[in-house]
């Protein structure tokens, strides 16, 4: 018996012909009676009452009619269930700590495989663990790793904050500056949280700092960076997005809370659906590395030091 046979005899009990089955799954008279025959030989009765012009279903046709349902619509949920889960390997939730690395990954990681839907957040919590255990998320990269027995954390991308200074500014000519060392004045950021947010109101507030946060949207904020010497902000991994216009120049900060290498964790156990995301992130973390050599970044703290090696193998 086969599924094949199920979905025939169904059919005739639907029509209540073997002629007019046969024609809607095209194939031949002949070819349907030699299955109902074989069918009914298998299950050692006989499912139809049988008349010069039509063919009608049994009291015993009818309850194998009953069963046959129940097993094609059982098929038909397994095969819906099987591709949802088949579809749901090839989507992976991300959650990143900070807009930049979040901005930098996703298109990028989603051109290099775009068989993979990525469903990414923005998330500064506290809670990873229980998260990636809880299995909310497939992958969460973090500015510390991730601890626990079943948690792997692996070094991903390092990341650093610049000051964009006007050209005018009194400022211009450092070679580094701690947020620490800026006098009175505004100080542009867009209004879309993240780890480095974080760390400058910390550091603003711990350290009672002159300074004032001019926090709007994306766009306005960008507009203002363009069209203003007030100072500004920006990390390596967003600078591809933003265009500070010919009037500004770029100084790294010195303030370690400022100057990270980004870490991913994952559940060990979810290690083969993640993988394709760490072949990629060993390979971006090169081109970084590399892109951070040519901007002649200050060196990453010896916490956060990393190299293509460190990452997985």
């Amino acid at each position: 018996m086969d599924i094949t046979q199920l979905q025939y005899f169904r059919t005739i009990a639907e029509t209540g012909s073997l002629t007019k089955a046969a024609k809607r799954l095209h194939i031949s008279q002949p070819a349907m009676s030699a299955m109902l025959k074989k069918f009914e030989e298998e299950l050692q009765v006989e499912l139809f009452d049988r008349s010069p012009n039509r063919i009608h279903l049994n009291p015993v046709g009818e309850i194998a009619l009953v069963h046959v349902n129940t097993i094609l619509r059982n098929i038909e949920q397994m095969k819906a269930d099987l591709l949802s889960a088949a579809e749901q390997n090839l989507t992976l939730s991300i959650a990143f700590c900070d807009p930049g690395v979040r901005w930098y990954c996703v298109p990028r990681f989603s051109l290099a495989h775009p068989e993979i839907q990525v469903k990414d957040e923005l998330y500064t919590g506290g809670e990873a663990k229980r998260l990636l255990t809880e299995r909310v998320y497939d992958l969460i990269v973090t500015p510390k790793p991730v601890q626990g027995n079943h948690i792997q954390s692996l070094s991903f991308l390092p990341d650093q904050v610049y000051l964009s200074v006007s050209t005018d500014s009194k400022l211009l000519g450092r070679e580094s500056i701690s947020l620490r060392e800026i006098p009175a004045q505004p100080l542009l950021y867009p209004q879309i949280g993240g780890y480095f947010l974080m760390q400058m109101e910390k550091i603003i507030t711990e350290d009672n700092l002159p300074i004032t946060l001019i926090k709007n949207n994306y766009n306005t904020t960008q507009y203002m960076i363009r069209t203003t010497n007030f100072l500004a902000t920006i990390g390596t991994l967003s600078m591809d997005l933003r265009n500070d216009g010919t009037h500004r120049t770029l100084i790294p900060m010195s303030d370690p809370e400022l100057n990270v290498v980004f870490h991913i964790s994952f559940l060990k156990s979810n290690r083969e659906k993640v993988q394709k995301f760490l072949d990629w992130g060993k390979e971006c973390l090169g081109q970084r590395l590399s892109a951070s050599a040519s901007l002649e970044q200050q060196p990453l703290s010896s916490e956060g030091k990393t190299s293509p090696d460190t990452y997985v193998q």
